[in-house]
């Protein structure tokens, strides 16, 4: 048996009819991937006690077809903006925020005194702290030595600048000194004679996120902390939410350095107070029928009866549901990765204040503020990443200065730098 529904279309004007299957009525917890998802299909609230049954954030998508794409289970992480004036105190407002563990931006512990984290302020610190990656919060210079053939068993080397922006992740691999000689002619009026200067200096050696080899001169300066090691405790460190969530104990105070803010009109500045985590069980979805289709996120656990359409062909020849398939194939991955809003919509829960415990020992500037961020359309790009700080003076002048030597590099060898000591934890 089946009924009809007529809903308007955008691309027609008019009224189209669809039909749905009364024998499919069913729950969001029965629909897997690769047996029955993704499917077209409508969502009705099941009203009790005088509300809805699905959450306000989601009650909008009830009564008109979606397209149910991908179903997905992993922890998240409730939190709250907390923001803060230039003058005046913190305070813990809007909405809850729902942060999932494959959440690809990076956070730090904020301190006591509500500050910026501990930093290393130079390359060399980096290469004496023992730690096997680090993160780059400023536009650095490094060099890159390509290898040519000049004949059949001659091999030449070349060099390249190459600039590191910052938000980049680098593997150590290990510190080194570089030879570089250059030459001049002396003699004002005969140029015969040359006289030879000789330099050496010394480099990180590291392994950028594709793999490719730079060297990063010990003597540049900027912000730089170490990526979190299990076991390894050290206060110029940062996290990626997974081990946040894993690791450390909340409910806890962090900074967002970098990464993608929330996609929907919000109060974020940054810096959140995990208040929890909670393993979520969801499925991704799409408008089918919009000008501007949206996708959404519905928690199988929701409370409401699914109607499935008796077939797809009757949605094939729509411009607008084309438009939603592909709107999932290109982003349905990477939108569950991302900051959203909690679709209980809490807007009535009270600011609470947040009293550092600590002096500022240096100061700071404001946080940044971020309140208009739009959804993903089919003609989007991907949302960009942000970098949640403002750079200084050492970073801009690391970033100007070259990292190659003058004339040509004669000889590099392995060097051993002193180690600092880390914190090693009992975990």
């Amino acid at each position: 048996m089946t009924d009809t529904d007529h809903s308007l279309t955008e691309e027609s004007g008019g009224v189209a009819n669809f039909e749905w299957s009364e024998d499919s009525v069913t729950v969001l917890n029965n629909f897997d991937n690769g047996t029955s998802l993704p499917c077209v299909a409508r969502l009705e609230s099941i009203a009790g006690a005088g509300a809805s049954s699905l959450p306000p954030g989601l009650s909008i998508y009830a009564g008109q077809p979606v397209l149910l794409h991908e179903r997905t289970c992993k922890k998240h992480a409730k939190a709250r903006t907390i923001y803060h004036d230039k003058d005046g105190p913190y305070f813990e407002v809007g909405q809850t925020l729902d942060i999932p563990d494959d959440f690809q931006g990076w956070f730090e512990v904020v301190p006591p005194d509500f500050g910026r984290g501990n930093v290393f302020r130079s390359i060399e610190q980096v290469a004496q702290s023992s730690g096997r990656k680090f993160f780059t919060r400023t536009n650095i210079r490094a060099i890159r030595v390509h290898a040519e053939e000049e004949a059949a068993d001659e091999e030449t080397q070349s060099f390249k600048e190459r600039k590191i922006p910052a938000g980049t992740v680098l593997t150590v691999k290990g510190t080194f000194a570089a030879k570089w000689q250059t030459t001049a002619q002396t003699g004002f009026i005969k140029r015969k004679s040359k006289e030879y200067t000789t330099v050496e200096i010394p480099y990180l050696k590291c392994l950028d996120t594709d793999d490719t080899e730079v060297l990063v001169p010990l003597s540049t300066r900027g912000r730089f902390s170490l990526v979190y090691e299990k076991g390894v405790r050290d206060s110029r460190t940062v996290y990626r939410i997974k081990d946040i969530l894993e690791d450390l104990q909340l409910p806890l105070k962090v900074r967002m350095v970098y990464g993608k803010p929330p996609m929907v009109p919000c109060i974020f500045s940054g810096m959140l107070a995990l208040k929890g985590k909670a393993k979520e069980d969801t499925i991704i979805a799409s408008t089918i029928l919009n000008k501007r289709n949206v996708l959404f996120e519905l928690p199988v656990d929701a409370n409401c009866a699914v109607t499935t359409a008796v077939n797809m062909e009757q949605f094939e020849n729509m411009r607008t549901y084309i438009d939603a398939q592909l709107l999932c194939k290109k982003y349905a991955h990477s939108f569950g990765t991302l900051i959203k809003l909690s679709p209980e919509m809490d807007t009535n829960q009270s600011m609470i204040q947040h009293i550092p415990t600590e002096k500022r020992k240096s100061r700071d500037e404001s946080l940044k503020t971020l309140d208009l961020i739009t959804n993903i359309s089919v003609t989007d790009d991907e949302p960009n990443d942000f970098m949640f700080e403002s750079s200084d003076n050492d970073s801009v002048q690391s970033a100007e200065l070259p990292p190659l030597g003058m004339g040509q590099m004669m000889d590099i060898r392995e060097i051993t730098l002193p180690k600092t000591s880390q914190m090693i934890s009992d975990a």
